[in-house]
């Protein structure tokens, strides 16, 4: 609260997942993000120097794609260990080359350095040809998508923190450039799921201060392995969507009079959105749970994510908590 705004940025605080600015006596419009990998670290979420590498690249390439924008490229610091063999230098390297070259895009520098712990944090530059994506904007009657399957980052983490033989789990996420800049023009709000879905949409229904009201393809936009891995934990799906760690999907808005020209473009490009939901005047937020229209308290699922850095398991015991409260609901 104290930092002044600069007079050619376009976004205000928390309205956009990059920082939108005009180049002063220019006309060009760039966006700019920054994100670290380090809870992700610290937890043990992420140990393979590969996946730190491709996340700090793709974590912040999302963030670009959630404001529609086309990658310039990244800047990356790396703090490392002394004791990071030469190894897992190279793997982190690999990761971070593999992902730039997935998403057509460069490191244009950085800074190295040594440290206590292993961090990464990126910062990526993009270009934007229309105007830039807001998760403010959406109206009521608006309609509710999401860019591809969700719950595959909460999949993956409950597999990590729990380990079973018997299951086997590739995470390894990329962002949606080319849907956002797609999305440009069309969408009237749009944040990226790396919190996880609800958390997302709870975002932009404090922002836009209205609710949404989720449809019966919820359960059909979760993935289909991560349903089998919530089985196998005996846990409900929904909670596939209620966890922090996402899975870097585009959760967006359409215009209902947009929607038949958005359809008709994401299907010029092979892209098949789920349509989940639509934004409702109320600031509430329902989803069709245990033969019933349920009313999420959302503020207590975003609120358990806290837990995180005390115990996981506690975070996960909050989250079966909440269910239980659910399933009991009259």
């Amino acid at each position: 609260s104290n930092f002044t705004r600069a007079p050619y940025q376009l976004n205000k605080l928390h309205e956009c997942d990059s920082e939108i600015f005009f180049l002063p006596n220019a006309d060009a419009k760039i966006a700019a993000t920054t994100d670290s990998i380090t809870e992700e670290i610290s937890t043990g979420l992420y140990d393979d120097p590969y996946l730190i590498g491709w996340m700090t690249v793709m974590v912040n390439l999302s963030d670009l794609a959630a404001a529609g924008a086309s990658p310039i490229g990244l800047l990356i610091s790396e703090v490392l260990p002394h004791n990071f063999s030469l190894d897992s230098r190279t793997k982190l390297q690999n990761g971070i080359a593999d992902a730039c070259r997935a998403a057509g895009t460069y490191i244009l520098g950085g800074d190295t350095g040594f440290g206590k712990y292993l961090q990464l944090t990126g910062t990526a530059l993009g270009y934007l040809n229309d105007r830039p994506l807001l998760r403010k904007g959406c109206r009521p009657g608006d309609i509710l998508y999401v860019s591809g399957f969700i719950g595959r980052g909460n999949a993956y983490a409950l597999t990590k923190f729990n380990p079973a033989d018997e299951i086997e789990f590739n995470y390894k996420p990329s962002a949606r450039l080319r849907e956002g800049e797609l999305l440009s023009g069309l969408a009237s709000s749009c944040i990226d799921s790396s919190d996880g879905f609800i958390t997302a949409i709870d975002q932009l229904m404090r922002i836009n201060n209205f609710g949404f009201d989720l449809n019966s393809n919820w359960e059909a936009a979760v993935e289909p392995l991560s349903k089998r891995i919530f089985k196998y934990y005996n846990l409900p799906n929904w909670l596939a969507l209620a966890g922090h760690h996402g899975e870097f999907e585009l959760v967006f808005c359409i215009p209902k009079e947009k929607e038949q020209e958005f359809l008709i473009r994401a299907h010029d490009q092979n892209w098949y959105p789920v349509q989940i939901g639509i934004v409702i005047p109320e600031t509430k937020i329902y989803l069709p749970l245990y033969g019933r229209k349920t009313e999420l308290n959302t503020e207590q699922v975003r609120n358990a994510a806290h837990l995180i850095n005390s115990d996981i398991s506690d975070y996960l015991e909050c989250l079966i908590g909440i269910d239980k409260e659910l399933q009991l609901l009259p």
